[in-house]
């Protein structure tokens, strides 16, 4: 396990063990699974091979494939009921070796068989029953009530309870796929569209923090699709459902029907469907700007959708040029222009859009690709050149640099004269100071770096930055600022923090080294302990560290 791990994970997985966080550790064969409480509940499988020990857990690091502190937990809990396994599960049969052999068996011994699962299996059952001529074989009432003990919840769930929650609606909705499969994709339809009103119903009574709830009507979604493709669905009614519900839900479902259900629809579906969005669409009142209510986005997408699953992209910019009220109703169309492209007939909405509207970073920096795509690179760089100015930063920086290529030099001397002269805000550094700073430390300009900082200031962490590369050379200089940051990460009272102060004070003591100052380092270590005395985490820390 101590080879597996790192030493952060064995730490911390000793503790959730420690903390009887481990539950239903289960020995079967040679694998062990278990659940672990931490910020929610996680499950652990580990196998045993010849080739040693292999865990997986359903937590981020885990599912990266880190052996995790949640396997380490579920490590030491088995270890401590003895740490032992059976034998590894036999490969299962074959279909083609289970079918010779059903070939050769008694008829009455297979119908026993057969009853007897159909007893504990509604879906079989009803499969044969409808083989045997029974018409309506199929009862929804049991997967009925599955969905409402999974999904429809009378108290709200936390956030630690939501990846169960969420689990068991997967389960429940398992059920439902398997019908699609099983000759009953009709009923599955219904089945899906019923999940979706519990759903719906249910979803502010659950906490949504790691969208469990979006990928839940995401896979009924996908099951519906499925279960219409496998069915024989009324196609006017399918459109209608399709409509009435994208338009009434809050949470975008069936928002993104098409192409999907074209085929499934048919000529007469996809009539009623656009009957029924047009008719909506038409209803709108006009746009007015910054008009982003729920309503007229899912309206306006449907509409945009049938626009280009029809005709293209001029179906789409017809339906997009009906109410431009802003620039970002510009800068759509000129993207959809330019993936069509169509960089001419883009290049003419953008210079509408930049005279009609306020001032916009994205139509200047699209205008600018298709400048440079045309080989008009100064008209690009007098574009971004605004918007450098009107947001100085790194990434608009070298976005001017990329766009005029050969030209650059002039426009770098322009803008760091810019920057130099950008005055610093009240008591503080400006913004604009700590681009210069990041753009020469970046270019590997550091002692005009340095001098930039010294003159204007810059944000925490590029001091922080500037130190580390400044101390190669001149060690004295970054020392006091390491130690700034670490009394900084003192104050913020917390066991990660303590963990980046002594950090840095390790890193500082190496700059003592290289200056002769050994003594020094020793003198503010007792200063530092002295003052934080009733900090007894941060003692740990810095004893762990063996910091004097």
């Amino acid at each position: 396990m101590r080879k597996l791990a790192d030493a952060r994970s064995f730490e911390r997985g000793e503790r959730y063990f420690a903390a009887g966080q481990v539950r239903r550790v289960t020995v079967d064969g040679a694998t062990v699974t278990a659940t672990v409480d931490g910020t929610r509940t996680y499950r652990v499988r580990l196998d045993v091979t010849p080739k040693g020990l292999h865990g997986r857990c359903s937590c981020p690091y885990g599912a990266d494939g880190a052996f995790c502190k949640h396997c380490v937990a579920t490590s030491l809990a088995w270890l401590e009921l003895g740490g032992e396994v059976g034998e590894p599960r036999a490969k299962p049969l074959s279909d083609k070796r289970l079918r010779l052999f059903l070939r050769g068996c008694d008829q009455e011994w297979l119908i026993e068989q057969l009853m007897t699962a159909a007893k504990s299996d509604r879906v079989l059952r009803a499969r044969l029953a409808a083989a045997a001529g029974q018409k309506n074989a199929f009862d929804d009432r049991d997967i009925r009530d599955r969905l409402e003990r999974a999904i429809d919840i009378p108290d709200f769930v936390d956030y630690g309870g939501a990846y169960g929650y969420f689990m068991h609606v997967g389960e429940a909705l398992d059920e439902v796929e398997r019908l699609v499969g099983s000759g009953f994709a009709d009923a599955a339809i219904t089945l899906a569209e019923y999940a979706l009103d519990l759903l719906e119903s249910s979803a502010e009574r659950v906490d949504d923090s790691d969208g469990g709830l979006s990928e839940a009507i995401a896979r009924v979604e996908e099951i519906h699709l499925a279960a219409c493709e496998a069915g024989s669905p009324d196609p006017v009614e399918l459109a209608e459902r399709l409509v009435t519900r994208a338009v009434s839900s809050e949470y975008e479902v069936f928002l993104d029907v098409l192409p999907a259900y074209e085929e499934v629809l048919g000529s007469a579906g996809l009539a009623r469907y656009r009957e029924l969005v047009e008719q909506a669409w038409r209803k709108l009142p006009p746009k007015k700007p910054n008009d982003y209510s729920a309503r007229r986005f899912v309206i306006s997408h449907l509409m945009e959708s049938l626009g280009e699953s029809s005709g293209g992209a001029d179906g789409l910019i017809e339906v997009l040029a009906r109410d431009v009220t802003s620039a970002y109703d510009v800068l759509r169309i000129a993207e959809r222009l330019c993936a069509d492209g169509r960089d001419d007939e883009a290049l003419t909405w953008l210079e509408r859009g930049m005279s009609d509207f306020e001032p916009d970073l994205r139509l200047r920096c699209l205008a600018a690709e298709i400048h440079v795509r045309a080989g008009r690179r100064d008209q690009a760089g007098e574009l971004l050149w605004a918007n450098f100015t009107e947001r100085p930063t790194l990434e608009s920086f070298r976005v001017l640099q990329q766009a005029t290529a050969e030209g650059f030099p002039p426009w770098r001397e322009r803008a760091l004269a810019f920057l130099a002269d950008a005055p610093p805000a009240k008591g503080s550094w400006s913004p604009g100071r700590s681009t210069l700073v990041e753009i020469l430390l970046e270019d590997n300009e550091i002692e005009a770096a340095w001098q930039a900082a010294v003159d204007g200031g810059c944000s925490e962490g590029l001091w922080l930055r500037l130190a580390r590369a400044r101390a190669a050379n001149h060690p004295a200089d970054a020392i006091p600022i390491l130690l700034r940051a670490a009394d900084q990460a003192i104050e913020r009272r917390d066991r990660d923090s303590y963990r980046a102060a002594v950090r840095l004070l390790a890193e500082a003591r190496v700059l003592f080294s290289r200056c002769g100052r050994d003594d020094d380092f020793s003198d503010h270590m007792a200063a530092v302990r002295d003052a934080h005395r009733t900090k007894w985490a941060l003692r740990q820390e810095l004893d762990w560290a063996h910091l004097p």
